[in-house]
């Protein structure tokens, strides 16, 4: 297959047409067009190969293959209930599919834009586990068939009392809890998240509370840990998946019972799962504290967190989490379950073409190019050798595991040592000073390898920085709190009694009740007779990725989702973006005036006091827009319905504050360059925002809302193009400059547009974040411009010229790599 000739026709076409996308003037910008047109559509019939999935092959003849792939409008799901795909090899046979929701089209009635394809397979006959294979996705709707239970499994879940989650605290009390209560009684907190012919996925949400209750000196507490538990079960499996969520970070909501009331930072003995005996727990990545199973009578128990040899206990952050992917299985089934736990049957889409000529769905087609909020299609890294790639993964996944294995250290950036239960990634600060994991893509390279290590060095790496991620609080059902639970609509007007920013600002208000110190007799005794753990300070010194810097814990889940429609990630996903929506909220605080300074309410008044002159929109605001397009990706249409339109105020504020003269968006002041002068545009600030945009347009409107996609391409085309206008760009340098000088301190000022003080520029130019803005711009106006630009800050003369080393910052390149590879030599 030629992929440059299909590519590159598809990119021809793509942007052959521009109307419908709408046109600005402004100032020294002058006049610019912005438009996209759609893709050419796939045209295929029933029975024709649309997709083909690439899997190293596990020991198991048999087993359940899964793998994303992106789709055409309109395919899935479908009217008649009926399942479109089929599974195919020629020397295994055909097996009937199962596909369910990764991502969503803007509009509606478009339907999935990603799906998880599953199917049970069987190993094609000459093959030898560890090869790589193809399996064929063939378009073959039919009936969807019901999910058929394992025995074992389906009495195990039907028990009462067969699956308990518990703990111990600081004077031996029990907490506990059935963490399949609800799932039994098809009530409650159970949600379906899968249900179909190859696997049957559910979640719960349970609070593990006093067995019994206590009073007097050493009282129990009205509850412990709330916990997250999302089972999945497999076709043919003797085994279930189980991954836990363990938080801190009930939210206090429902006055009407004390089983969510928030707790301070909590200390704890163990957190341990009670089995009837003949079961088995396994980890998919063991820490020093995954201990020995022992028995209690005609069960087993099985410490997923340990006791402390030394008699102290362990602590937790207030609003802290842990997260563990487990596997439950049947006594002399391990080899198989732990071979899920490994992915090792996960595939990867492919690139090609079927017997028609029809390019194949994959994210290397221009037609079903949907990876990422921001729908990008991916660079092919052939050149840098697919399984150098998977070598590389597998070293690192070895290195890491063990690491967290033995608690000890390890390289940059995480030099830590376990700290009982945790082993954070990273350094403590929230805002690490550094591009390190400044990503605006990330698992581009695993995708194109097909790498089962890279995939899993992924859900490790997020299981590291969930541990320092404690900025999350959910209601008893288990939900991430929401800000319309929390806002006041009195006769005065409506406000929201908290302030956010990258978490609860408790000392401004705590409507929440932290300040209730609800366990505060048992931390006084914790701290009176020494049984804090000795990494206490360490753990509760690591902060929160902040909104800053908050794509470094979202640029793996993000990835884990599209790749592998990963449940922790989705749901870590949801409840950050929650967060970002308490932060940038448009509600006051108070009926007196009390209004967030980083909110999204201070910056629309301030723009409209001040049009076009620029706002206090950064990189802070930029991700979070970035989580909430990802959120809004995967989640409900009730909860994209509710949310729909903080994105179009968003838009708005943006459009109306984007300086007339230069097209530069941030005019924020700061205090700490050039003696707190000047308000300032940081290149790398831009480029994030301008990702992020082309985010919310990808995931919220394009196909849907041509008013507000054209308003988006207005803002992100006047903003690149002022990134290369004579304000920003340095021809010194090649290319903008890294930190300006834009305006006054004083941001009620006029903006400097034309010239900027001698004393406000950091006098180099940014060459790491910028270089995906050349690509959407293009996409958008086929301006040759941004690709002489492009060339020039690369000191390159041909594009092509990045194939020679496609890694290098690979992250933030990407979508000009993609946009290279599909134009003509």
């Amino acid at each position: 297959m030629d992929r440059r000739r299909l590519a590159g026709a598809s990119l021809a076409l793509g942007l052959a047409a521009c109307g419908g996308g709408g046109s600005s003037a402004g100032g020294g910008l002058g006049e610019h067009s912005f438009a996209l047109e759609d893709p050419p559509a796939l045209v295929f019939a029933e029975g024709d190969t649309v997709g083909a999935l690439e899997v190293a092959l596990p020991e198991a003849d048999s087993f359940v293959l899964r793998a994303t792939l992106p789709l055409p409008k309109g395919v899935y799901p479908r009217i008649d209930g009926a399942q479109p795909f089929s599974i195919f090899h020629r020397n295994a046979g055909s097996f009937a599919a199962q596909a369910e929701i990764v991502t969503r089209y803007p509009r509606a009635e478009d339907g999935a834009d990603v799906v998880e394809v599953l199917a049970r397979v069987t190993r094609p006959s000459g093959s030898a586990a560890g090869d790589r294979v193809h399996y064929s996705v063939l378009y073959q709707p039919a009936p969807a068939i019901a999910f058929a239970p394992d025995a074992d499994v389906a009495a195990l879940l039907a028990a009462p009392g067969a699956l308990i989650a518990r703990s111990h605290d600081c004077f031996g009390n029990l907490y506990q809890s059935d963490v399949w209560t609800d799932a039994r009684a098809a009530s409650g907190t159970l949600r379906v998240l899968q249900s179909g012919v190859a696997a049957d996925q559910r979640a719960t949400h349970s609070v593990l509370q006093p067995e019994p209750a206590v009073e007097g000196a050493t009282a129990t507490l009205p509850h412990f840990f709330g916990v997250h538990a999302y089972l999945r079960q497999w076709q043919g499996e003797p085994f279930v998946s189980l991954d836990l969520r363990v938080h801190n970070a009930l939210s206090g909501k429902d006055v009407e019972t004390p089983l969510d009331d928030p707790l301070r930072e909590l200390y704890f003995a163990d957190f341990e799962l009670s089995l009837p005996q003949g079961w088995v727990v396994l980890n998919a990545f063991t820490d020093p504290y995954f201990g020995a199973p022992y028995d209690e009578g005609d069960r087993r128990v099985w410490p997923i967190v340990a006791p402390m040899e030394d008699g102290t206990l362990h602590v937790i952050h207030q609003q802290g989490q842990f997260e563990r992917r487990l596997a439950l299985c049947k006594v002399g089934e391990e080899a198989k379950a732990l071979a899920y736990l490994r992915e090792e049957h996960l595939a990867f889409c492919r690139d090609g073409e079927n017997a028609g000529g029809m390019q194949l769905f994959s994210w290397w087609n221009e037609s079903t190019a949907r990876y990422f909020p921001q729908r990008q299609a991916l660079p092919w890294l052939d050149a840098a050798g697919l399984e150098n790639l998977r070598a590389a993964d597998t070293g690192e996944l070895a290195a890491r595991m063990g690491q967290v294995a033995t608690g000890s250290t390890g390289e940059w950036p995480t030099q830590s040592t376990g700290m009982g239960w945790a082993h954070p990634w990273g350094v403590s600060e929230a805002g690490m000073v550094s591009g390190q994991e400044i990503y605006l893509y990330e698992g581009v390279a695993c995708a194109a390898a097909a790498s089962n290590a890279g995939y899993r060095m992924m859900q490790l790496r997020h299981r590291m920085y969930t541990d320092r991620q404690h900025n999350v609080l959910f209601d008893l059902e288990g939900a991430p709190t929401r800000w319309e639970t929390w806002a006041v609509h009195a006769p005065e007007g409506s406000y929201l009694p908290v302030w956010w920013y990258n978490a609860p600002m408790l000392w401004a208000s705590d409507p929440f009740g932290f300040g209730a110190e609800n366990n505060a007799a048992q931390n006084a005794w914790v701290a009176d007779n020494g049984k804090a753990p000795a990494y206490r300070d360490a753990l509760l010194g690591y902060d929160s990725i902040d909104q800053a810097h908050l794509v470094r814990y979202m640029h793996t889940p993000k990835a884990l989702i599209w790749i592998g429609n990963d449940v922790l990630a989705k749901e870590d996903a949801w409840a950050q973006a929650e967060g970002i929506l308490f932060a940038y909220t448009d509600l006051p605080q108070d009926l007196w005036g009390a209004i967030m300074p980083t909110s999204l309410l201070a910056a629309q008044n301030f723009v409209a006091a001040h049009p076009h002159n620029g706002v206090f929109y950064g990189r802070g605001e930029a991700w979070g827009l970035d989580t909430v397009c990802t959120a809004y990706s995967t989640e409900t249409p009730e909860w994209r319905a509710r949310v729909r339109p903080w994105f179009g105020k968003v838009i708005a504020l943006l459009e109306r504050g984007q300086s007339s003269c230069s097209g530069t968006i941030q005019n924020t002041p700061l205090g700490n360059v050039f003696g707190g002068q000047y308000a300032c545009r940081q290149s790398i600030e831009a480029a994030i925002t301008e990702n992020a945009l082309v985010g919310m347009r990808e995931s919220v409107y394009r196909g849907d809302d041509a008013t507000h996609a054209a308003q988006v391409n207005g803002v992100v085309g006047r903003s690149i193009y002022g990134m290369i206008g004579p304000l920003v760009w340095t021809n010194t340098y090649h290319g903008p400059w890294a930190l300006i000088g834009v305006g006054p301190a004083d941001i009620t000022r006029p903006q400097f547009c034309d010239w900027i003080p001698e004393d406000g520029n950091y006098g180099f130019a940014d060459h790491y974040q910028i270089w995906s803005s050349f690509a959407y711009a293009y996409r958008m106006t086929q301006d040759a411009r941004f690709l002489d630009k492009a060339k020039e800050a690369l000191g390159v003369a041909d594009l092509h010229a990045l194939e020679l080393d496609p890694l290098e910052n690979l992250h933030n390149k990407c979508a000009l790599l993609a946009l290279s590879q599909r134009m003509a030599p």
